[in-house]
């Protein structure tokens, strides 16, 4: 039986020109992760914080053969945290408790830059439903 916690922990890698090497959105239920950690890093793979908060939630699906509802609510559920923890570090949002992305940390080095959040589903999921159909044509 999954835990009733409904936090998500997000780790977004930069390298040292701002462009994203790597992610992780994962949900521990118990002490395991659940579910695809990276699922859209072909998709974000190399492209830089500004790329990914200009980009809309139906640039991700068509990027994807989205089969169902539930992949779907994943994929954006994947594109919303980390446009929201990118737009932490670089001061759009305040990652405070308020909000549904929670800063934890950002850690700089030359190496390049880690940013550490929790996400809060329910308020992320108010958002999905809000983008309504908008990976259909």
């Amino acid at each position: 039986m999954p835990c009733k916690d409904i936090t998500d922990h997000l780790r977004i890698r930069l390298d040292a020109n701002d462009r994203i090497t790597r992610y992780a959105l994962r949900k521990l239920s118990c002490g395991g992760a659940v579910g695809n950690q990276s699922m859209i890093i072909d998709w974000l793979e190399n492209k830089t914080a500004e790329e990914v908060l200009n980009a809309n939630p139906a640039e991700i699906l068509n990027s994807h053969n989205v089969t169902d509802e539930i992949e779907e609510y994943l994929l954006l559920k994947h594109f919303l945290a980390v446009k929201a923890g990118l737009a932490i570090m670089l001061g759009r949002e305040s990652g405070s408790v308020e909000d549904y992305c929670k800063l934890e940390a950002i850690r700089c080095s030359p190496q390049g830059t880690e940013i550490i959040a929790h996400i809060a589903v329910e308020g992320m999921t108010d958002e999905i439903k809000a983008c309504g159909n908008c990976g259909k044509h």
